[in-house]
């Protein structure tokens, strides 16, 4: 044993080993730590978003489209977020496997946890409006995630179904509105018996959503209106926006 022990120390005096220090330790674990928290946030924004986008979208119209309700969901479903939840999920195993105890928890628990997480900071988030926030953010500042809302659009481009949507270009009389549709189409739009939901009220550069049936050419019978954003949001068309158009 005393010459195993000496050669050690041989071994360390002619490599000049010298021994890490305890704050490299501390260092690297409070990085892996707050790298593995930045994942939970993270992938909690993204399950956020999620969140929002499930519950406000109108899951009510999917008869009108002939689509079943699970084909409806296919077509609907935020695939992206989804990706983004996984990822981050991925990132926090990673980051938490490398942690001083983490070689002691099988993989699919440290995932599942993640992703239970994620998903519970997602509901807490969801409550302070952030994710609605982010995602109107996205949409108007990042050009390629306006691309991937392209279905939105087209499912209430469908006026032949009885769903159509765009700005209000004129208010006619509390009988009727000009519309201008998604496509540049102008519509006379009736509403005299239309339910307007959101506390909307007609007027001038409003975004909207119909519920109706058309009547002709260019010519639609509203049964109900939509705000186009969200819960709160009665926003403008973007080239408004960028016009500096505002109400």
């Amino acid at each position: 044993m005393a010459d195993i022990s000496k050669n050690i120390l041989d071994k360390i005096k002619k490599g000049n080993v010298r021994p890490i220090p305890k704050y490299y330790f501390l260092f690297k674990r409070s990085i892996l730590w707050s790298l593995f928290g930045l994942s939970i946030l993270l992938g909690s924004i993204a399950s956020g978003i999620v969140i929002f986008l499930l519950i406000h979208f109108e899951w009510d119209i999917y008869h009108h489209l002939g689509h079943s309700l699970i084909g409806f969901i296919l077509l609907v479903f935020p695939y992206l977020w989804l990706i983004f939840l996984l990822g981050f999920s991925i990132f926090t195993y990673l980051f938490f496997r490398r942690t001083e105890h983490g070689y002691r928890y099988k993989t699919v628990w440290i995932v599942l946890l993640s992703i239970i997480f994620s998903i519970l900071g997602g509901g807490l988030l969801y409550v302070t409006e952030l994710p609605e926030r982010l995602e109107n953010a996205f949409q108007e500042n990042l050009p390629f995630y306006r691309g991937l809302e392209d279905h939105k659009k087209n499912v209430w481009m469908s006026p032949d179904q009885g769903l159509l949507a765009g700005i209000i270009v004129n208010v006619n009389s509390k009988e009727s509105i000009q519309l201008k549709d998604l496509n540049g189409t102008i519509w006379n739009i009736h509403i005299g018996n239309a339910i307007w939901r959101g506390r909307l009220t007609p007027s001038e550069n409003l975004e909207i959503k119909i519920i109706g049936h058309m009547k002709e050419e260019n010519q639609f019978i509203a049964e109900e209106i939509r705000p186009w954003k969200g819960k709160k949001h009665r926003g403008r068309m973007r080239e408004n926006r960028k016009t500096g158009d505002n109400r």
